[in-house]
């Protein structure tokens, strides 16, 4: 009895002990799970990292904010809606002048793709790759909203991505990074125009047919295969079913302009 009495103790302390390193280890787990969703709350919300009118697009090598609008001329640009290439030259040449991303506006227009570039480096930014626009524009599930009789105000269509990028399909063509020269992206030959049949990975067109192909929304690759040529994606506001995530057009020149072709920015994450 006098054993048991005197184990009783050590048996209490050896509980208490057990006890006390399970609360430990909880509070340690809570702890941790806080940091945890701490950080998470860090990487997904964008207005601390991306700052207003850019989204955080996560990719598996890297992420980016990418302009959550079509660029629009800022406040202290001379012409608030270029409606020529003079007067987006008269612009790019003040360099007070930046290209934002803001909802409401006229998406700028009548803008060549080295002004394309230029713009977004300027804000510190660059013209996203082909394969981000793809990859950002393949979420979208119809993309009916994205084409009207007459051009938008960015946001204005309910053609939105489920990561909130507005308007990558339709409203502008959109300049990306990337250039084809020859009829060959990257070593590799393009098919002829025709409507997409076939694409890669990155939303590059490997085939295309004479006959609207509906798996691929009817889209249109249109491809020019003698010089240097400049990659626009989605299509624009009078495009139709022409127009879309798989539509690429890869025949204009890299200082063409046009009411129809626009621009937007991302900024590297890491």
């Amino acid at each position: 009895m006098n054993q048991l009495l005197h184990k009783w103790p050590k048996a209490i302390l050896v509980g208490l002990a057990a006890v006390l390193l399970s609360t430990i280890a909880i509070q340690a787990s809570d702890s941790l799970s806080g940091v945890t969703g701490q950080l998470a709350s860090s990487i997904t919300g964008n207005n601390s990292i991306c700052g207003e009118g850019a989204e955080i697009i996560l990719f598996g090598s890297h992420s980016v904010c990418m302009d959550t609008f079509e660029a629009s001329p800022g406040k202290n640009c001379t012409y608030e809606m270029p409606k020529s290439e003079v007067e987006t030259q008269v612009n790019v040449a003040k360099d007070s002048c930046l290209a934002v991303s803001i909802g409401d506006k006229e998406p700028w227009r009548f803008v060549t793709y080295t002004e394309a570039s230029q713009l977004c480096a300027r804000g510190g930014k660059r013209l996203p790759t082909a394969e981000e626009w793809y990859k950002v524009a393949l979420g979208h599930t119809d993309v009916t909203s994205c084409f009207t009789a007459t051009l938008a105000k960015t946001g204005a269509n309910n053609c939105v991505t489920p990561t909130g990028i507005h308007d990558l399909v339709g409203n502008v063509w959109e300049w990306t990074a990337d250039t084809v020269t020859d009829g060959a992206y990257e070593n590799n030959a393009l098919p002829d125009s025709g409507y997409v049949a076939l694409v890669d990975g990155s939303g590059l067109v490997l085939e295309t047919t004479e006959v609207p192909n509906s798996q691929f929304g009817e889209d249109y690759a249109w491809i020019d295969k003698s010089g240097v040529r400049g990659l626009l994606r989605g299509g624009f506001y009078g495009s139709g079913t022409d127009g879309g995530v798989f539509a690429q057009n890869m025949a204009v020149p890299l200082n063409f302009t046009a009411t129809g072709v626009g621009f937007r920015c991302v900024k590297d994450v890491w």
